[in-house]
């Protein structure tokens, strides 16, 4: 209380003493005015739900007023209520025609289903056929539209043979002498003309039996069973593997999705006779091209290695093997003389003397794989000028790389990784054994670059000294031909000339009249 209602003076005070008896006044002023209030509250809080009234009779304020002016008696009289009129029954005491009304709403049982066949077939929309199922969506929609003419027209001559019904029921008898009824609009010929139109709707309202068989054929023809899982699965095998290697795509698509192999080679066949049946089939073929090209760019480095490995043991060991084939030769050619030599000849022919020669043994010829475990240090490279500066790796390291490419194939930089770690050649060369596989696979395709232009420097020279041979040896031919030529005229002018000088030397004959 002090803080609240009385402290703010003494501390906001400005010069002056304050006393004992100052600081207990206040406190006394504080004390009489919360008890002012705590009266003030009891007198508030007395209250009698019995006697609680909002009418400020009890002296209390009036909810009524407001502004000062009361409205609890002002415009009491002016309503506005609405009096609405009283509703009309409508009865029908007519119990049977209620109930023939209320049996035949939709007709017939046959004409109740037929309009529910009709209802049906307007609001089918089809089956959902997704695009890779190579359904053809266009002759199929074709075919649903005509459908859905047919279930219109349908639905029409529904409602007529309903509105003949209804007219028969109100047409006069046939049987009935008192009334005259013209051809036609008896009750009873109404009822048959209803009949007859009601027997004909399966007959004329119906699809064909060409368009219903070519129907059934479209739904034949498609695949249901496959899902947008198994068609990616099948285009991830053809960018792997190419579209002619079936028998891979088979392999792959039946052991990743679970379906047979006939299957999968059934929709393999389909695919490529209606592949643009397909949304994005142009997206598709271009990535299934793409995986071609990379497959036709690994067989191509494949290749380039090959040749350059097998340059390196024509030069390097062509004489081992040909002294290998030459002592096979030999071997074979003495079996073939022990084989023909019978026991006949043998014991008739004299023994030849000295110690027989023993053949030579022929050794294990290694594989080529043994061949280059143990000499690939000698495989060479001609880098050229533009290599000076980019020789980070030395000769022998990139010999190691070509042999790991034609061991393990490009592209397997792990595996290279591993076999760098595991070369004892390499123990002590950590800039090489340091190398991770996005290092290693840079390399060797700047190693395979090279000895593509190797390769390709060496063929060329290869085609130059086959096409100067070429020239060569079409010159000798020509000048075999020309030299020929002149021989030729050379003895037709010399016989020419001798039978002229035969000519000469005969005698003239006698003239006998002189």
């Amino acid at each position: 209380h002090m803080v609240r209602f009385g402290a703010d003076q003494i501390l906001s005070g400005k010069g002056g003493t304050y006393t004992d008896e100052d600081i207990d006044a206040l406190i006394a002023k504080g004390d009489a005015r919360t008890e002012e209030m705590q009266a003030k509250l009891q007198k508030d809080a007395k209250h009698d739900l019995a006697s609680f009234s909002l009418l400020g009779d009890d002296g209390g304020p009036d909810t009524f007023s407001f502004g000062g002016e009361n409205y609890r008696d002002k415009n009491k009289n002016a309503g506005n209520f609405i009096n609405l009129p009283q509703r009309e029954r409508k009865r029908n005491y007519d119990v049977n025609e209620y109930f023939r009304d209320a049996m035949n709403a939709g007709g017939s049982s046959g004409i109740r289903a037929h309009a529910a066949d009709a209802a049906a077939r307007k609001k089918r929309k089809g089956p959902n056929f997704q695009d890779f199922q190579l359904y053809n969506r266009p002759r199929f929609e074709q075919i649903q539209q005509l459908e859905l003419e047919i279930a219109v027209k349908k639905e029409a001559q529904i409602k007529a043979i309903e509105a003949i019904r209804t007219k028969a029921r109100n047409a006069p008898s046939f049987h009935n002498a008192r009334v005259s009824v013209a051809s036609g609009k008896s009750m009873e010929e109404l009822t048959q003309q209803a009949e007859d139109l009601e027997a004909r709707l399966d007959l004329d309202f119906k699809l064909s039996e060409k368009d219903q068989k070519e129907k059934d054929e479209l739904q034949d023809e498609g695949f249901p069973d496959w899902n947008r899982k198994d068609f990616k699965c099948f285009c991830s095998s053809m960018e792997k593997h190419g579209r002619y290697d079936i028998v891979s795509i088979v392999d792959d698509v039946a052991a990743e999705v679970g379906k047979a192999e006939e299957d999968v080679k059934k929709y393999y066949i389909a695919f490529w006779q209606n592949f643009q049946r397909i949304a994005d089939h142009k997206r598709i073929i271009d990535r299934i091209e793409k995986g071609e090209k990379k497959i036709l760019r690994l067989r191509q480095i494949r290749d380039s290695i090959n040749e350059k490995i097998d340059r390196h043991l024509q030069e390097k060991f062509r004489d081992i093997y040909k002294g290998i084939e030459v002592l096979k030769k030999q071997e074979e050619e003495a079996a073939s003389a022990a084989a023909s030599d019978t026991p006949s000849k043998r014991s008739s022919s004299p023994k030849p003397k000295g110690t027989p020669k023993k053949p030579t043994p022929i050794p294990d010829v290694p594989t080529p794989d043994q061949v280059l475990q143990y000499t690939w240090r000698t495989i060479k490279f001609s880098y050229g000028q533009n290599w000076k500066g980019y020789r980070a790796y030395t000769e022998e390291e990139d010999a190691f790389l070509l042999y790991c490419m034609w061991k393990h194939g490009f592209g397997m930089a792990e595996r290279i990784r591993m076999e760098i770690r595991r070369a004892w050649q390499f123990r002590f060369d950590w800039f090489f054994k340091s190398r991770n596989a996005q290092e290693i696979q840079k390399r060797c395709e700047a190693v395979v670059r090279l000895i593509e232009k190797e390769n390709d420097e060496i063929r060329k020279k290869k085609e130059e000294a086959e096409q100067k041979a070429i020239l060569e040896d079409q010159k000798k031919k020509a000048e075999a031909a020309a030299a020929a030529k002149k021989a030729l005229a050379e003895e037709a002018q010399a016989t020419s000339s001798a039978s002229n000088q035969q000519g000469d030397a005969q005698p003239q004959p006698m003239d006998v009249s002189a």
